[in-house]
């Protein structure tokens, strides 16, 4: 219970003072407030009654350091003694002992100065990056002078081997810039490497100590990130009696002049750390403090330490400290001397991107491309210039437009190596290189692409795809149609010429030979009139008998030819003008059974189902006795069934449909299917009646021969 409560205040009565601060801050998840000391006292009493949560005390600020995460965060007892270093403010507080340096948060004003020799309690938790002390309450023992600075290096800091402790650090100072009225900051080189000291007290007036060689004394810090990972270390520094200065900077009559030809190359005594003196022609000016410059054939870098306004073309001697860029040698924290202007230099022309080489690192030079994208950067547009082996990147100042991908472009600028391939153990070749614009009017189209992009022709290829598509579909429409409007005609044209026919031969019928029977009838009316023996007359009987079937059948034939239901291929119409027929005979019932409406059916097609049914009617009247008859058509699975079912005395069909002498019903029949593509079963048995099945597709109706 203690523990939560502590913890708790712990985390309430750290104040951080600015964003700046919260890099030395040593606790976590600070909060701006405070809480009145009853608090603190109600938390104190429950540490006396319950106990602490460890036996152990410890007593050395090494002690505190050396504690793991979760160890620091069960809040042991902690009871030191040393001298204050540092003072960030109630949040942190530094004392140092004769072992290490620690830091704790209070809430006790006032505060303790830097030199106080102090007596610490408090309990341990885990700071931002190394453990500390939580709330703590101290008392002041006496005052007396800090301890000297721990001798340092550069990878020290970098690995915080001495974090939060006072070290010494010797280097060459590069800049001197105020960050406030109040506070100084300090670039100091140690070896190749660089690292800011930021002074609490504003710089020495007439005073610079560029180029000095120093010995800076102060709290070794750095910003953190929420792994618990030093991201950059830096130092602090109380005052100016903490910066001894070593060796004074070269004066400025006596610094080397070199070349461009000689920054950074082999001299037998090396390079030093101190300044050189070298000249040129801008070429660029990107910012106040970043230009190029170019003396002879060679291009090199330079970073201004003071804003100044330069323009292409200027004639410019510079102090700097030569430093290595990417690729090549750049002057650095430099100081400009003279200003002369002078005409804009010309840039270097290059025929293609792949001609870029190392020795146009960081010159003004002017080269052809096709633009094959664009995309939008923090500090502009990016162009990608096609070579025929590299691509070369582009980058426009903000506000200027991309061309059109296609565009030929001549565009000017400085070339910059962003990336180094080792081609062997001695030597380097530019990787991927760069183009930095300076202007608008760096930039010329030599060539607008053409309207026929890829996206473009895409569309286009789209859109005759499309067409192309819908011209196909409307193609087969237009061939069913044809065809259909084809099979249409061929029936129309077949049902006229049948119905032609059939009308020509109903004449025929009814001109000649009705005529003749009606004569032949009136002869044997004649001869029955007669007196005639037994013989005579029966055979005359006999006669006018015949003659009146043959008129009858004669009559029904010419009708036949003359039914326009038949014509117009209405099955049904038919089916049931056939039971009508048929309906007047005595003691007999023949009906119709349709399952579903039938499709319209060619002329010839329903000509022989009709007959088929007529002979298969006819049959079970005259030989099977039959009593009732059924006439049923359905369309099933693509096919046309019709069935004539009767209930007479049967027969063998297995030799019935072969035929015998004097009789040929079903092998008619059998013919009659197979004219319209159909086929035909006879199921029967003696005492069972008989059905008769024909069965035919509807897609070879329309083929069918016509009627003859």
């Amino acid at each position: 219970m203690r523990l939560v409560l502590t913890t708790v205040l712990r985390e309430l009565l750290i104040v951080p003072h600015t964003v700046e601060d919260n890099a030395l801050h040593p606790l976590t998840s600070p909060v701006k407030s405070t809480l009145p000391l009853v608090l603190i006292a109600a938390v104190q009493s429950l540490s006396a009654v319950h106990g602490r949560a460890e036996d152990r005390i410890i007593t050395r600020a090494i002690e505190v350091r050396s504690l793991a995460v979760a160890e620091a965060n069960r809040g042991i007892e902690a009871n030191l003694r040393g001298v204050v270093v540092f003072v960030e403010g109630p949040s942190a507080v530094f004392v140092q002992d004769e072992s290490s340096t620690t830091f704790f948060s209070t809430t006790s004003v006032p505060l303790p100065t830097v030199g106080d020799e102090i007596e610490v309690r408090g309990a341990t938790r885990m700071g931002l990056y190394l453990p500390g002390l939580g709330l703590s309450t101290f008392r002041i023992l006496g005052h007396r002078a800090l301890p000297p600075g721990i001798p340092a290096r550069y990878e020290d800091l970098v690995f915080g081997r001495y974090h939060y402790q006072r070290v010494a650090l010797e280097g060459i100072v590069r800049s001197l810039t105020p960050v406030d009225s109040q506070k100084s900051l300090i670039r100091l080189a140690i070896g190749p490497r660089v690292i800011e000291a930021r002074v609490e007290q504003p710089p020495p007036g007439g005073r610079s100590l560029v180029d000095h060689r120093v010995r800076v004394t102060g709290l070794a810090v750095g910003f953190i990130n929420k792994r618990r990972q030093l991201v950059q270390p830096y130092v602090r520094v109380l005052d100016w009696n903490e910066v001894e200065v070593l060796a004074p900077a070269t004066p400025i009559a006596k610094v080397p002049h070199i070349s461009a030809e000689e920054l950074l190359a082999f001299r037998v005594a090396g390079h030093g750390q101190q300044r050189v003196w070298i000249e040129g022609g801008v070429t660029a000016v990107f910012s106040r403090k970043q230009v190029f410059l170019r003396q002879g054939e060679l291009a090199f870098g330079v970073r201004l330490s003071v804003a100044t306004t330069l323009s292409p073309g200027d004639r410019v001697a510079v102090i700097g400290f030569p430093e290595m860029d990417r690729f090549s040698a750049a002057v650095v924290d430099a100081e400009l001397m003279r200003r002369q202007r002078g005409p804009a230099l010309a840039p270097v022309r290059v025929p293609s991107p792949d001609d870029l080489g190392e020795l146009h690192d960081g010159n003004l030079v002017s080269v052809a491309g096709t633009v094959r994208d664009a995309f939008k950067t923090d500090g502009g547009t990016a162009l990608l210039l096609q070579g025929k082996t590299r691509t070369l990147q582009a980058r426009l100042p903000e506000g200027v437009e991309a061309p059109a991908n296609g565009s030929r472009l001549q565009i000017t600028g400085i070339c910059q190596v962003e990336t180094v391939a080792m081609t062997s153990l001695f030597t380097s070749q530019p990787g991927i290189v760069s183009l930095r614009a300076r202007s608008a009017d760096d930039l010329q189209i030599l060539q607008t692409p053409s309207w026929w992009t890829a996206g473009r022709l895409a569309a286009v290829l789209g859109v005759l795809g499309g067409v192309t598509f819908l011209a196909a579909l409307w193609i087969a429409f237009l061939r069913r149609q044809v065809d259909r409007q084809t099979r249409a005609l061929r029936r129309r044209i077949e049902a006229e010429a049948t119905l032609e026919e059939r009308q020509r031969i109903a004449r025929e019928f009814h001109d000649s030979l009705q005529q003749d029977l009606a004569g032949l009838r009136l002869r044997l009316d004649a001869v029955a009139t007669r007196t005639l023996d037994d013989k005579g007359r029966t055979l005359v009987d006999t006669s006018r008998g015949l003659l009146s079937r043959i008129q009858a059948e004669t009559h029904n034939l010419v009708s036949d030819l003359r039914d326009s239901a038949e014509i117009a291929g209405d099955l049904a119409a038919v089916l049931r003008s056939l039971s009508k027929d048929h309906a007047t005979a005595p003691d007999v019932a023949v009906r119709t059974e349709l399952a579903a409406p039938l499709p319209a059916l060619p002329a010839s097609t329903v000509h022989h189902l009709r007959m088929i049914a007529r002979e298969s009617v006819v049959n079970a009247l005259r030989h099977s006795v039959a009593q009732h008859i059924v006439l049923v058509a359905a369309v099933r699975d693509d096919r046309l069934t019709m069935t004539i079912t009767d209930d007479g005395a049967g027969f063998d069909p297995t030799v019935a449909a072969r035929g015998k002498a004097g009789h040929f019903g079903c092998v008619g029949i059998r013919e009659r299917a197979r004219k319209i593509g159909g086929e035909v079963v006879w199921r029967s048995s003696a005492g069972a009646g008989t059905t008769v099945e024909v069965t035919l597709p509807l897609r070879s109706l329309s083929e069918t021969s016509p009627l003859v």
